[in-house]
């Protein structure tokens, strides 16, 4: 039976019947049916061989003797068309002509009279004659309609080169602009590792050290205040523009950022500002810097 054929190939496989479902979107049920003979409980014979072609496809077996095979033994094999007979001549007289094709007209009684028989010929071939000529002028009509029907002329438009540069240099231009009127944006890329203290707005967001290689951001409404215990490890980028180093080698750097920053030497708050912050920072350095060297 084809179902046991296609089971044992299954099982061979290490397939399951949730495999076969997934692999040839047949339900599990009739995968179940089919294997087990059960052909009633299938939606039609029809959708049957269908489902079997498909396993047995997914099974890399060849489909089609097993589709004849279940089909045989489900009962759905044709019966034999019966031999054809050769039909006696058929007779017929000229009398009939106008009714019957010229095809089959033979010689018939000869009682019919000459009037009639040439009378109903000559009828017939009026009949030809006016099918054959009514065929022609209908195909000459669909010719004529088919070569007066216009086409569109297809319209190829290209778009110059410049116009899409500038379109492009606009939309930068645009980007730029909404980006600086959002706020102020600064990102760091360290290229060594740095103690780093952020605050936004006024409120301190971060402070603690920053790995090598690392690049970290921060986004305010009016600044952003950045201070680092070696300046030379901040590569600093201002609303997407890049400003450079953060500063020299060493060196202890507080910068504000503002809507209206330019350049790096425009972020440096005051000297007496910086004079007031350095004794309430000296602490949080120390103590950074002890962290630091426990994580060395």
């Amino acid at each position: 039976m084809v179902g046991d054929i296609l089971r044992r190939e299954r099982e061979k496989q290490g397939l399951t019947i949730a495999d076969i479902e997934k692999g040839t979107s047949i339900r599990g049920l009739y995968i179940e049916h089919i294997e087990r003979g059960n052909i009633a409980e299938l939606p039609g014979l029809v959708y049957a061989k269908g489902f079997v072609r498909n396993y047995a496809k997914f099974l890399n077996l060849d489909a089609e003797p097993l589709v004849q095979q279940f089909a045989e033994e489900n009962g759905s094999t044709s019966a034999p068309a019966p031999p054809l007979t050769e039909a006696p001549p058929r007779r017929i007289s000229l009398s009939n002509v106008g009714d019957e094709s010229l095809s089959q007209i033979s010689i018939g009684s000869s009682s019919s009279s000459y009037a009639g028989i040439f009378g109903k010929l000559a009828v017939g071939i009026i009949v030809l004659v006016a099918l054959v000529g009514g065929g022609a002028a209908v195909i000459s009509a669909i010719n004529s309609s088919a070569q007066e029907t216009p086409q569109a002329p297809s319209v190829k438009t290209e778009q110059p080169a410049t116009a899409s540069a500038a379109a492009e240099a606009d939309a930068s231009d645009v980007a730029r602009t909404a980006a600086n009127a959002d706020g102020v944006r600064v990102s760091v890329t360290l290229s060594e590792r740095c103690w780093t203290e952020v605050s936004v707005d006024g409120k301190e967001v971060f402070e603690g050290i920053i790995e090598s290689g690392k690049t970290e951001s921060w986004q305010g409404r009016e600044s952003v205040v950045v201070r680092a215990g070696n300046a030379s490890a901040l590569d600093v980028t201002f609303n997407g523009k890049k400003l450079g180093k953060f500063g020299e080698n060493g060196e202890v750097v507080e910068r504000r950022f503002t809507k209206t920053t330019k350049d790096l030497k425009d972020t440096l708050l005051p000297a007496p500002a910086r004079a007031e912050k350095s004794s309430t920072s000296d602490k949080k350095d120390a103590k950074s810097t002890k962290d630091a060297v426990k994580t060395q």
